[in-house]
């Protein structure tokens, strides 16, 4: 479960497709992609950016290059944080399973997912959430992390997701 997200190709400042380095305060569209192995960030410049590229994303957002004094910030917007969520929800691979759960600890901190108690289906303990102002709930199983294990996935989150 640790280094589940390792096979992500960390932000290397150019765009996929024309291999340009972008430049300060420059926005461009970022992307993860589903692969076999798991996950993959792909960024691209605002003129090779396409709709192919969106509908084969798993979740995109725009991102900016900050300025070289401007602090790293560690996640993309609430909305987008939400979009990912949901769409990790819905999957039943095992091996998403700490990355779904560390990403509701971090809604839950947020208060954009409130916790509405747990259920044991099979042995397994399942956190019932639902996003703040919704009626929907996602039934998250507890992979049982330890301490170490979850900063290790928010560490890998803040780097596939860093804005800049």
């Amino acid at each position: 479960m640790v280094g589940e997200w390792d096979t992500y190709v960390k932000r290397t400042g150019t765009c996929r497709k024309c291999q340009r380095e972008f430049t300060e305060q420059e926005s461009y569209q970022a992307t993860l992609v589903e692969i076999p192995e798991g996950f993959e960030r792909r960024d691209y410049c605002r003129e090779c950016w396409t709709d192919e590229y969106r509908r084969e994303s798993f979740s995109s957002w725009q991102a900016r290059v900050p300025k070289k004094e401007e602090k790293k910030r560690l996640f993309v917007d609430d909305q987008v944080l939400m979009d990912f969520f949901r769409r990790l929800a819905e999957s039943d691979e095992e091996g998403k399973s700490g990355f779904r759960f560390v990403l509701a600890l971090i809604l839950m901190r947020k208060r954009l997912l409130k916790y509405g108690g747990t259920e044991t289906k099979d042995g397994v303990e399942i956190w019932v959430m639902r996003p703040a102002g919704e009626d929907r709930e996602y039934k998250i199983p507890n992979p049982h992390l330890d301490d170490e294990q979850i900063e290790k996935i928010r560490t890998e989150l803040s780097n596939v997701l860093a804005g800049d």
